[in-house]
């Protein structure tokens, strides 16, 4: 299930003194039920917490207590830590709050349900509080209010955040404009300022999502509602540039990316125009989050691997590409569930037809550019390396096997850099493998995607590197046994070295 975790709601306005009770006491009961369904997808709020305005019959006009008590109140049903950020001033917390006020506060702080951002007494303004709270959100739900929720809504929108109007008429405790409603009137005339990935689309069922017509479930608007910032996200992450595009050949190697990165089997991903299945996932790097979009070219060969990656990098525009699977490792000098890295690629199918029936080898050899190499060299000398990706392979169940008929095996995740030989062939034959060695004399690796792929990314100026494991040995002895061990191994490693050994350089 689609949620908003790590995400932030702000649900701004007021109401009128003179509003009916019962549109005050539905404006409030549509509160609480976004309040819960923001809980329900896993998001934050953030409310402004100082003196509670109330009309002469002690209704709240302002929505902020509404909402703590509210997440109080859940509190007690399911577990909602770290789920409402308060910004309060110290006078406004030992001054201006009552008694009662002041010990929910407290009671959300102790139980580790809130924490309190502090404006200075000093600078407590108008400005300053909307500053504050925008600086947490990520979203914003407008209702009733004046200028002040038309003032934040416009901030919102500048800082790129996503904004829904409510339409029901309230009106606001300052009695200072139409608030939400003038909002709401923008909104079905330019949605896309608002929502700008789905905005047309849900100005055609704006009628469902009136507060003002809605029948008595407003549960049921408020699920629609949060949903809302849920499929602006998703249709935001599907238009972003990608900054990481990893590539496999083979189903083994796309199911070990998808599990060592953290997407669900279940995930049925996107496609692209070409038709290409892909899932996108974000992963903490280390300046920060990073996009990363994983496919398969779904067949092996280098016009296979040429012709995929060139058609994503025209769609996606990625600003680097791991191309990570198995691949032959030629016996004696790596272990079957070893783990390499492409210091330079040797294709070695180049060659010339000479008079007589003589063929000359002419291979093409590539290296990764001089950033990829920095990256490498720093990610292969950090010392935390081998301990983190021992965590990732008990984490995701990865055991090697005590021992194999087909060869030596590891015994933990080290990976080294190689030279890696590609080309057409299925390499069974170890004389033909050592042969690779007469073209460049650090070859160790046989497999048949590489040349293909940093082919394509030079073309479109995109940095490269390739990660493999060790299925085999390129001999008689080769079989599929070891395919799922060594494709999960390079996916361990693929995902560590993207955390924290890529540095992204954007153009």
């Amino acid at each position: 299930m689609a949620s908003l975790e790590k995400q932030c709601v702000l649900i701004a306005g007021s109401i009128s003194k003179s509003t009916d009770r019962s549109v005050v006491d539905r404006a409030h009961e549509l509160v609480r039920a976004l309040t819960k369904a923001a809980l329900a997808k896993q998001t934050s709020l953030v409310v402004y917490l100082s003196s509670e305005p109330k009309n002469e019959h002690g209704d709240p006009m302002v929505f902020d207590w509404t909402i703590a008590r509210e997440i109080e109140r859940l509190s007690s049903l399911q577990d909602v830590k770290g789920r409402l950020s308060i910004v309060t001033s110290q006078r406004s917390l030992y001054e201006k709050m009552d008694e009662e006020g002041r010990q929910l506060v407290s009671r959300l702080v102790g139980q580790d349900i809130a924490q309190i951002e502090y404006v200075n007494d000093d600078v407590v303004t108008g400005g300053n509080i909307r500053d504050a709270q925008l600086d947490l959100a990520t979203a914003m739900i407008a209702i009733g209010g004046g200028k002040g929720v038309i003032d934040r809504a416009q901030r919102a929108l500048k800082l790129g955040l996503p904004v829904f109007p409510f339409d029901i008429e309230v009106g606001a405790f300052c009695e200072d404009g139409p608030g939400a409603i003038q909002l709401h009137r923008q909104f079905t005339q330019d949605p896309t300022a608002y929502l700008p990935h789905t905005g047309e689309s849900v100005r055609r069922k704006m009628l469902g999502l009136s507060a003002r017509h809605a029948l008595d479930d407003l549960q049921a608007l408020a699920d629609k509602t949060v949903q809302l910032f849920v499929q602006e996200r998703i249709a935001k992450d599907a238009a972003a540039t990608p900054d990481v595009l990893v590539l496999t050949a083979l189903p083994v190697e796309l199911a070990a990316a998808k599990h060592a990165l953290g997407i669900d089997d279940d995930d049925y991903g996107m496609q692209s125009k070409h038709g290409i299945h892909a899932w996108r996932v974000k992963v903490e790097g280390r300046n920060g989050p990073l996009t990363c979009l994983v496919a398969s070219f779904n067949g092996a060969g280098n016009s296979q691997a040429s012709a995929v990656t060139s058609m994503l990098i025209s769609e996606f525009r990625p600003h680097a590409v791991f191309m990570m699977g198995i691949a032959a490792g030629m016996r004696g000098k790596l272990k079957l569930g070893d783990v390499i890295v492409s210091e330079r690629v040797v294709s070695y199918e180049g060659a010339a037809a000479l008079s007589g029936g003589v063929f000359v080898a002419r291979p093409d050899m590539t290296k990764p550019e001089f950033r990829t190499q920095q990256d490498m060299g720093a990610y292969l000398a950090q010392g935390s390396r081998l301990a983190r990706l021992a965590r990732h392979a008990d984490s995701v169940g990865l055991v090697f096997p005590g021992s194999s008929t087909a060869g030596e095996v590891s015994t933990a995740l080290n990976p080294t850099p190689a030279t890696v030989a590609a080309g057409e062939k299925l390499v069974r034959d170890e004389n033909l493998f050592k042969k690779m060695q007469e073209l460049h004399g650090k070859v160790s690796v046989a497999e048949m995607e590489a040349h293909g792929v940093f082919e394509a990314c030079s073309r479109h100026e995109v940095p490269a590197l390739v990660i493999r494991g060790i299925s085999d040995h390129g001999d008689q002895l080769k079989d599929d046994v070891f395919h799922e061990v060594a494709s999960m191994a390079a996916a361990i490693v693929t995902a560590d070295y993207i955390a924290h050994g890529f540095v992204l350089h954007r153009k």
